[in-house]
């Protein structure tokens, strides 16, 4: 049985560019943003704003399942998120992988209380834990020039091989 990777395993593996990926998400706010780009039926891609939550080691995100973007999920595990412009301009961190409802209750109150109620306690919000498979953060040098030239920071997560 393979298991993708988690944030946590991402974090041990790349401190740099989760430290980055973290400062992206939350830009300085209690509460994290990204667009999420999901698989419609058509295989059509799909894009939503949405409001991640990093806890307990794993990347997670509060779904309304009345919405398309729930539909999407349940049907094709796949997720890209990107995170938004800064003000400043010149750094992009984008992820993708696969999500995975969990219905867990303990979890599910666990995940509500690191976002400080904020978001999850509803019934209607479903919750996903979301498995990085890659990460690309993008430093734009000489941002808003002509003579802008991007640099890459990559990760490339592997699937282990469980044991038991």
């Amino acid at each position: 049985m393979t298991a993708h990777k988690r944030w946590g395993d991402f974090a041990v593996e790349s401190p740099d560019l989760v430290e980055v990926g973290h400062r992206l998400l939350y830009q300085g706010s209690a509460i994290a943003s990204a667009f999420l780009a999901t698989v419609a039926p058509d295989q059509g891609p799909r894009v939503h704003p949405v409001f991640p939550v990093l806890a307990l080691g794993d990347l997670w995100l509060f779904i309304v399942n009345l919405s398309p973007k729930y539909r999407d999920l349940c049907r094709n595990r796949w997720f890209a998120l990107h995170t938004l412009p800064t003000a400043e301009g010149g750094e992009e961190f984008y992820l993708r992988g696969y999500a995975d409802e969990v219905t867990d209750q303990t979890t599910k109150d666990s995940v509500v209380a690191a976002t400080n109620g904020r978001q999850g306690s509803s019934d209607f919000e479903a919750l996903f834990r979301c498995e990085p498979k890659s990460v690309l953060y993008t430093k734009w040098d000489n941002w808003g020039t002509a003579e802008a030239w991007p640099s890459y920071s990559k990760w490339q997560g592997t699937p282990q091989v469980e044991t038991k």
